[in-house]
């Protein structure tokens, strides 16, 4: 499964914040994000935005506004976010176009299967732990 680039730019956005000595109070501009990952501004507000509905990032707007963490790293699963990030449904669409097997197809649930693993997999592992790297860590001291 590939992941969008949505999810993609999610994902690289929450591990620097947890990678914060403070994820929890370090305020991060959407602008410094954007400079950070080279993704153009509006992309960056995007991602923001919709990590901000989902209650998985703070925002505040104005003179010392920007984003921090919404809950704590340790709590936030990686699949959890990739189930918020990617868009709903499986890996094959079997009802907007007809077809003539979905009466007795056995792919769509073998591939159903194989998405739900993929998610129990991510499940494993939550953003705090895969913000413990020394490329995270190098990249906190150099941005501040």
């Amino acid at each position: 499964m590939q992941l969008t680039r949505f999810s993609d730019l999610s994902l690289r956005l929450l591990l620097y914040l947890a990678s914060r000595d403070k994820p929890l109070e370090t305020v991060v501009t959407v602008r410094a994000a954007a400079e950070l990952f080279h993704v153009p501004y509006t992309h960056m507000v995007k991602v923001a935005y919709q990590l901000g509905l989902a209650g998985l990032v703070e925002t505040a707007k104005g003179r010392g506004g920007g984003l921090r963490l919404g809950r704590r790293p340790e709590s936030l699963r990686i699949g959890e976010i990739v189930r918020i990030t990617e868009p709903k449904g499986g890996l094959i669409d079997c009802w907007t176009q007809p077809c003539p097997l979905r009466e007795d197809c056995l792919l769509k649930s073998a591939l159903d299967e194989a998405y739900e693993a993929f998610f129990r997999a991510l499940d494993r592992y939550s953003l705090a732990q895969m913000a413990k790297t020394p490329s995270l860590q190098k990249l906190v001291q150099i941005t501040g």
